[in-house]
């Protein structure tokens, strides 16, 4: 019976995190696409949560079948086209 809850325990414990993950994922990739819509369109700070909050939605439904792994690896690329961006702005010839 305590192995058995230890178990489940265990396997919640996993699943809230890969669950908290994905929604800190999702947060800062929201908060970037805001950030841009913000910029070019000068929106608004309702429009600006609501960016925010769809984009997390949008990815907990795309990452659901994902593990841990592959959250992990998204954010991964994520970071190395941001790079990439920076070293992009940071050499080419600026106005």
């Amino acid at each position: 019976m305590i192995k058995k809850l230890q178990g489940q325990l265990r396997v919640s414990g996993r699943g809230f995190g890969l669950l908290l993950v994905k929604v800190l994922s999702g947060f800062i990739l929201g908060l970037t696409f805001a950030l841009v819509f913000r910029q070019l369109m000068n929106i608004g700070q309702l429009t600006f949560t609501f960016v925010i909050v769809m984009i997390v939605g949008f990815f907990i439904r795309l990452s659901s079948k994902w593990k841990f792994t592959g959250v992990l690896l998204f954010n991964l690329f994520c970071v190395m086209t941001a790079l990439l961006l920076r070293m992009y702005l940071i050499v080419a010839p600026g106005q």
